[in-house]
C-alpha cells in the first residue's frame, strides 16, 4: 500500500503500512498538523500475519481508526486535554473559534 493522506475535520493524517519484525502488520498514523510540531502520532497494529487478509485495511477503515483517534484525544479528560492542554484544533484554528 502506498501512503495514505487525508484530512478529518480539518486534521491531516499520513498513514503508512509496516511489517513488523515479527511478520505482523501494522498501521503507522502520522498527524501532520497535530500536537508537538506534527511529530505526534499512533499506531494500531495487528496479531496476524503481513499475508493474513484480515490485516489489510480499506482506506474507509483506516480513516475510522483516524475519526475515533481525535474523537477521544478532543473529548473532555482526553489525551489532549491532559497532555496538550496548548494544543488547538485544526478547525478552530482555521475559523478562529475558540
Amino acid at each position: 500500500m502506498d501512503d495514505l493522506e487525508f484530512s478529518i475535520d480539518d486534521e491531516l493524517f499520513r498513514v503508512s503500512q509496516r511489517r513488523q519484525p515479527t511478520g505482523m502488520m501494522s498501521y503507522d498514523y502520522a498527524w501532520l498538523n497535530g500536537p508537538d510540531h506534527g511529530n505526534y502520532g499512533f499506531t494500531v497494529g495487528f496479531s496476524v500475519a503481513w499475508s493474513d487478509p484480515r490485516a489489510q485495511r480499506t482506506p474507509e477503515q483506516l480513516m475510522d481508526e483516524a475519526r475515533g483517534f481525535i474523537e477521544g484525544f478532543y473529548e473532555p479528560g482526553g489525551i489532549g486535554e491532559e497532555d496538550f492542554p496548548d494544543h488547538i484544533p485544526a478547525r478552530t484554528r482555521r475559523t478562529g473559534d475558540q
